[in-house]
């Protein structure tokens, strides 16, 4: 018996197509690149939830939470009431009370001064919703009844707090003596900005940062740094506490989200000033749409038949109250009004 036997059949070997290699490359590049991001994602959000407890422990509020209907509002009372009325400091879009550190404390030797967090700002409780400009006028007029702090009052505000400074004028006529906007928003300066579709693209802008402190970007790479250059030590450092958590970036998206529908409408309604005491300053460097800026800032100077326009020449939008300097200028201003608004007189512009 004869036994056959065959080689084995040598069966081809089938080599991946290109394009089926650069598939299999890309999913493994892209499952590469989602574990990353997840692993990035969770070290940065314990990052910040250690640095957070740090800071809470750190910075304890400064002023007093004055209760209004059960929420608290953080208020800083400085100085002593004397016979010129009381100044009342709104700060910025997202920023709070110790943002007004220099302004505050060199107004107290002369006169009570009031810096405050508007809710879900600084140590304020946020509100039960997004507010516009005269659900802020409302709140601090309710922490002021609560603190037993009257008026009259000379009002100023910063950027947004402009806006919420008239809006409590509006509100509260009786109770303001004089007002001063420090380069502060204009209620149409959207309109004047296509490219901000009516300030939405600056709102989708603070609400992808407040997404970003999340994750502890904004504190690691201190994307508030141009808010707090030149504050003292303390002050700059609650600022950068404060602004590295998600909470002032939402309320800042909503106050503009809310700004074109709600906030516009309100201010150009309101009533005219009069002879009402008002002093406008403004800022000679603008980083963008300088001229539209410039024009807006005139604008708000025809607001009262008494007032007067300063601009600082070398200050920007931020240094005008965070670098002492430009902060002292801003004093001078505001005790000028104060005094116009004591003693009846004409404000009259400085020169430097």
């Amino acid at each position: 018996m004869s036994i056959t036997t065959t080689s084995p059949i040598a069966l081809p070997v089938t080599q991946p197509k290109p394009r089926s290699r650069i598939r299999i490359w890309f999913k493994r590049g892209f499952f590469g690149l989602t574990v990353a991001i997840v692993s990035l994602a969770g070290i940065g959000a314990i990052y910040q939830a250690i640095a957070s407890g740090l800071d809470a422990r750190r910075f304890l509020p400064p002023g007093k939470m004055v209760d209004i209907g059960g929420r608290r509002i953080h208020m800083v009372v400085v100085g002593n009431k004397t016979d010129q009325p009381t100044v009342i400091l709104e700060a910025g879009m997202a920023s709070f009370s110790s943002n007004f550190y220099w302004v505050q404390n060199e107004l107290a030797a002369t006169t009570q001064v009031v810096a405050y967090d508007r809710a879900g700002l600084g140590w304020s409780d946020p509100a039960p919703e997004p507010q516009d400009a005269q659900q802020s006028a409302r709140d601090l007029h309710a922490a002021l009844q609560a603190a037993d702090i009257q008026g009259p009052f000379v009002v100023a505000g910063h950027s947004y707090g402009g806006l919420v400074v008239r809006a409590f004028t509006d509100l509260y006529p009786d109770e303001v003596a004089g007002m001063v906007l420090i380069d502060a928003s204009h209620p149409n300066q959207w309109a004047h900005m296509p490219v901000s579709r009516d300030g939405k693209v600056n709102a989708q802008s603070m609400i992808l940062s407040g997404i970003l402190a999340r994750f502890g970007v904004v504190r690691f790479f201190h994307l508030e740094k141009s808010l707090t250059a030149g504050l003292p030590e303390r002050s700059a450092g609650e600022m950068q506490a404060i602004l590295a958590q998600p909470q002032p970036w939402k309320v800042g998206g909503e106050v503009l989200m809310l700004w074109s529908e709600r906030t516009r409408p309100q201010i150009n309604q309101a009533l005219s000033l009069g002879d009402l005491p008002l002093a406008v300053i403004s800022v000679t460097n603008q980083p963008y749409f300088a001229d539209i800026l410039t024009s807006l800032q005139a604008d708000l100077a025809t607001l009262s038949s008494n007032s007067i326009h300063y601009t600082e020449a070398g200050a920007t939008h931020e240094s005008l109250v965070a670098e002492q300097e430009h902060a002292l200028i801003v004093v001078d201003i505001i005790r000028q009004v104060l005094e116009a608004a004591r003693t009846g007189q004409a404000l009259v512009n400085m020169s430097r």
